[in-house]
């Protein structure tokens, strides 16, 4: 069985409220760092507080460009990039243009994941967000597989604001992969990220979750793995 350490690194802790101060952030700051999770994400304006707080250890500090409808032009999502990296994030997470994925504006989407590979490499891990509730199983395979040319680091199935992610999408970018670098992170499953489930999308080949309760669920892993030594 994984240890608690391996199991923690496959989960990406998110608090995208925007009623929170800089208390509230650095509180679940440091819940992110005591369960050792992969990375931590919240609004980019708590980026340089994020980094603070997890100075000296090896949670990520997330940042999400053009979240979460990723309709900003391009020149503001690389802007947005730049200042991210400057005030220290280490994981990037860019929401695609889903209306001109629709419209088959292929080009706006590779110049754009082009550049957000350009801006991180050798700083930051890269993920896409597609929001696959809005997208046809074809756009959706379509997209995977841009990502991979692109050398993506991730693919990620939402941002959980619109539309969820089903078992069947899941399947679907898993599948669409089509190299030995890029992987897959689960975001956006509202209230559905119990430990059970968790470990069986581990299994399903899911390589990260993104989820507010990644703290919660890293102790209860602990507990499980408790109960089964």
């Amino acid at each position: 069985m994984m240890t608690v350490e391996e199991y923690a690194k496959h989960l990406d802790m998110a608090v995208h409220l925007q009623k929170l101060g800089e208390a509230d952030i650095r509180d679940y700051a440091g819940q992110a760092r005591e369960a050792g999770v992969a990375a931590f994400y919240t609004n980019p304006y708590w980026n340089t507080v994020v980094a603070e707080e997890l100075a000296g250890s090896d949670v990520r500090v997330g940042s999400g460009i053009a979240f979460p409808y990723g309709c900003t032009g391009t020149s503001i999502k690389f802007a947005e990039i730049a200042q991210s990296l400057e005030d220290g994030a280490t994981a990037v997470d860019m929401v695609v243009n889903i209306g001109a994925l629709k419209d088959g504006d292929y080009a706006l989407i590779e110049r754009e994941l082009a550049g957000l590979r350009e801006r991180c490499a050798g700083t930051a891990l890269t993920k896409l967000i597609f929001e696959v509730a809005f997208l046809t199983d074809d756009e959706i395979v379509t997209l995977t597989r841009m990502c991979c040319d692109a050398g993506l680091d991730y693919v990620k199935t939402s941002t959980g604001t619109e539309g969820f992610p089903t078992e069947h999408h899941v399947k679907l970018m898993r599948d669409s992969i089509t190299n030995d670098h890029t992987k897959l992170k689960v975001s956006g499953v509202p209230r559905q990220f119990t430990l059970a489930a968790t470990l069986w999308m581990l299994d399903m080949g899911v390589d990260l979750m993104g989820t507010r309760s990644a703290a919660q669920l890293v102790a209860q892993y602990a507990d499980h793995l408790a109960d089964h030594t």
